[in-house]
């Protein structure tokens, strides 16, 4: 399911493949993350773990599964469930 990818997808990038958390990571708390660069996102890594390549799915993707935006604040843009 979707949000286990998405974890797991997080987690990959913080442990394995640093070098990809200038296009998405978890938020130093660890609460959220944010995908900082939408369109290396889609281009990048999207593919790679999920079977889509549009930003726009990704974020109705999250809408379906209940994650909430952070609209304002430092955590502005990010995402959290």
């Amino acid at each position: 399911p979707f949000p286990m990818k998405l974890h797991g997808l997080l987690e990959q990038i913080d442990s394995v493949e640093p070098e990809l958390s200038g296009i998405v990571s978890w938020l130093p708390h660890g609460r959220s993350f944010l995908v900082h660069k939408p369109k290396e996102f889609a281009n990048s890594v999207l593919p790679r773990f999920f079977q889509q390549k549009k930003y726009a799915s990704f974020q109705r993707q999250l809408n379906l599964y209940g994650f909430s935006r952070i609209t304002q604040g430092a955590d502005r843009g990010s995402y959290y469930h």
